[in-house]
């Protein structure tokens, strides 16, 4: 028996081998790691995405871009993406900001999407001295402190409460009103949605952090529904995250007043923003850049803050990253893309600005691309 097994081995030693290559193949194809990939995604115009009921051709495009990525991808996916040079591998931890769970985090980013349609609408509004209807619909867990016992109990990022034990808290003062009246220690059921549909838990609360005040222990934010009185309507399912703000305002302003703000160019972008106007940073700059740039893009707005330099502090330790992040604060994402611009040496030209009025300021000062042309 044993010797024509061996027999076997030397006749068909290739054939062998061949079938322990496809093994390991089809194991390497199929087996995901615990990482996510970012690359280049896509700069496309907003104008076909943000529908207002008006006739409104504008004679260039808004453009809001995106980044490229790719969780738990297999070896070959892996390999590609160390040797590509506009590629970068992160750990699924790192990339999601220790989120309980990717369900989490994507829950999130559609939540961070939603919202920044719905501050869009105010920004625009409120820039066009127009009224607008704001109704709060609940309370969004966005970040667990370390001291919260909340996710070991059941509750993820992304999910928005709109009741504690039966009483309804469609806002961050409501919530805290209930918590407050009881004690570290106590459990609390916690009822609202999860990517849309119903969920329910029971969490201890913990004694705040730095205060006497009794929590659950999560960094929050308010969940809205916006009513405008015109038909405005979004499309950007497909795209997570809040970074296209700032250009959704700009096309929404654009339509419903009639003023073409592109002025014929073609103007990419980022950059969150708040009901007020104000602009904020965001991640994956250069990833962002470099999709604008194959795009041929004429400008691209950078969030920019102008807190940091003045801020310096004499005695910042030498190759300290998060100490210079703190340092730096708005003037991260224009750092980066000043590098990325310069390195890359890309011909789309970089805007700084911190609010949407900066904004229009500067495409209203631009002549008509047309008037340009030889």
């Amino acid at each position: 028996m044993e010797h024509g097994r061996t027999s076997f081995l030397k006749r068909h030693p290739f054939g062998i081998a061949a079938i322990v290559l496809i093994a390991l193949l089809c194991a390497a194809y199929y087996i995901p790691w615990p990482y996510m990939i970012y690359g280049p995604g896509t700069a496309e115009p907003v104008h076909p995405r943000v529908e207002t009921g008006k006739d409104f051709k504008p004679e260039g495009e808004f453009l809001f871009t995106t980044v490229s990525t790719y969780s738990r991808p297999n070896v070959f996916s892996l390999g590609y993406a160390w040797l590509h040079p506009r590629m970068d591998i992160r750990t699924e931890e790192e990339a999601t900001g220790g989120t309980t769970n990717l369900e989490a985090y994507r829950n999130l980013l559609n939540w961070m999407r939603d919202s920044s349609e719905q501050t869009a609408l105010v920004a625009a509004y409120r820039a066009m001295n127009r009224e607008i209807t704001i109704e709060e619909q609940g309370v969004i867990v966005v970040r667990f402190l370390p001291e919260s016992l909340a996710d070991e109990n059941g509750l993820q990022e992304g999910d928005i409460i709109t009741s504690a034990d039966g009483i309804p808290t469609l806002n961050a003062e409501a919530l805290i009103e209930v918590l407050t009246s009881r004690k570290a220690g106590d459990k609390v059921k916690l009822a609202g949605t999860r990517g849309g549909k119903p969920f329910e838990v029971t969490v201890p609360l913990i004694t705040m952090p730095g205060t006497n005040r009794t929590g659950v222990g999560f960094q929050h934010d308010s969940v809205i529904k916006v009513t405008p009185p015109d038909p405005v309507k979004f499309d950007f399912n497909d795209v997570g995250g809040p970074s296209a703000g700032l250009m959704m305002t700009l096309e929404i302003i654009s339509q419903l007043t009639g003023e073409d703000l592109t002025r014929g160019y073609r103007i990419a972008g980022t950059g969150t923003i708040d009901a007020n106007g104000n602009v904020g940073q965001i991640g994956g700059i250069e990833y962002k850049l470099m999709a604008a740039d194959k795009e041929n893009a004429d400008y691209f707005f950078v969030p920019y803050s102008k807190y940091g330099i003045e801020h310096w502090p004499e005695d910042l330790p030498a190759g300290s990253a998060d100490a210079l992040r703190t340092v730096l604060g708005g003037l991260d994402n224009w750092l980066t893309a000043e590098r990325t611009v310069r390195e890359l040496k890309l011909k789309t030209k970089l805007v700084p600005v911190s609010s949407l009025q900066e904004a229009m300021d500067f495409l209203r000062s631009l002549p008509p691309k047309n008037e340009n042309a030889a």
